[in-house]
């Protein structure tokens, strides 16, 4: 009897661990294997910045600790690119938000929805990070304008109207306006 109740937990043990290993629909903003899971407007999400698009020297932006800050225009989005460790976070204060909250984790106890990550290395995934508070201060930010861009390291950022979005040399992205949010792996 023993052998048959180890059977089945184990079976019910896999289940469960194989449903966690599947990829969230909050990281795809196309993704609608969920509908608990709202997703924003896929016409929203700014297109990969196209030739028109003008370059900034990054340095511009240096804010120390090898981070580059700037705000997306004149919305309630700001970015920091980390040229070592290298990722883009993108934030905004969770009352600028028009797009619906996004269900943490179960194990977030603070903030999700309000912070997206991107890093240059494809083998992390980008998406939404559990915060207790904003990574970096807005009030210190360089504008970056809409139709410009900066580029440090494997990581380019542009503005489209007051949307950022970031892009990593393999593909992945995000995105984050007050009416939009991507992360495409």
């Amino acid at each position: 009897m023993r052998k048959v109740f180890s059977v089945v937990g184990a079976i019910a043990l896999l289940v469960a661990l194989a449903g966690c290993a599947s990829d969230s629909p909050a990281s795809d903003p196309n993704s609608s294997t969920n509908s608990s899971v709202p997703t924003p407007d896929a016409n929203l999400i700014p297109p990969a910045a196209g030739a028109d698009v003008k370059a900034i020297d990054y340095t511009l932006f240096d804010v120390g600790y090898d981070e580059y800050l700037f705000k997306a225009g004149d919305g309630p989005v700001w970015c920091t690119v980390n040229s070592v460790e290298n990722w883009a976070l993108c934030e905004m204060n969770e009352a600028a938000a028009e797009y619906s909250p996004i269900p943490p984790p179960s194990d977030c106890q603070g903030s999700y929805g309000y912070q997206i990550k991107l890093y240059a290395d494809p083998a992390n995934k980008p998406g939404f990070i559990c915060s207790g508070g904003y990574y970096s201060d807005a009030s210190v930010a360089q504008t970056l304008n809409s139709g410009e861009k900066i580029t440090v390291g494997d990581i380019t950022c542009y503005v489209n109207d007051i949307t950022a979005r970031c892009d990593n040399k393999s593909g992945q992205y995000t995105a984050l306006g007050p009416k939009v949010w991507a992360a495409v792996n």
